[in-house]
């Protein structure tokens, strides 16, 4: 199966671009309960544009 990456990359970007958003994913993938939307920094790769999270 083939898919856009590009086109995958931009949706997800688009959907967690509110941190709100992007720490209630992380709490659900991780099984915690992190409140502060604050403490996340989010890091772009420059040559790949693969976003990371990190808290």
């Amino acid at each position: 199966m083939n898919y856009n990456r590009e086109y995958r990359s931009s949706i997800f970007a688009m959907l967690f671009n509110d941190k709100k958003e992007l720490l209630s994913l992380y709490n659900a993938v991780n099984g915690t309960a992190y409140t502060d939307e604050e403490e996340i920094t989010v890091n772009t790769l420059e040559n790949e544009g693969v976003p990371v999270y990190t808290r």
